[in-house]
């Protein structure tokens, strides 16, 4: 009987181990990158919407810009881990993106002086929440 209990608790400490790697796996926390905050706009109603940047020395073209929604600045650890979860509501591998509220419910992502090839965009929600997202400059990338 204490070699059944010794068996399932290796097991099952096994199991966790690998359930938390992949965890850590798919929530960034073995991403190499760099994370860094490049422009953060406050909306009257206190939300705070953020063009980060995500560089990555070891891969090629590794800029990625996405744009987040937060009631506070992130930090670096917070970026990351909004990367790699669905609160990205815009990316892509443009640096011309810049924000700004029309509304306390309306955001506006634009690439100022030039536009955005939707080839390069991995992301592009219209609507988070309660706040509608418009885009200018960008163009509105359909189903693939």
């Amino acid at each position: 009987m204490s070699t059944m209990i010794k068996i399932g608790g290796v097991v099952l400490s096994v199991g966790l181990l690998m359930a938390t790697g992949v965890y850590a796996l798919f929530h960034g926390y073995f991403d190499p990158g760099q994370f860094e905050l490049k422009q953060a706009q406050w909306s009257s109603s206190k939300q705070v919407a953020m063009l980060a940047e995500r560089s990555d020395h070891q891969a090629l073209g590794g800029l990625t810009y996405f744009v987040l929604i937060g009631n506070h600045l992130f930090s670096p650890a917070e970026l990351r881990h909004a990367y790699h979860s669905n609160a990205r509501i815009f990316a892509a591998a443009s640096n011309c993106i810049n924000l700004r509220w029309e509304s306390s419910s309306k955001l506006i992502i634009t690439c100022h002086g030039s536009t955005v090839d939707s080839d390069f965009i991995d992301v592009q929600k219209q609507q988070d929440g309660n706040i509608a997202i418009s885009y200018e400059n960008i163009p509105i990338k359909g189903p693939k």
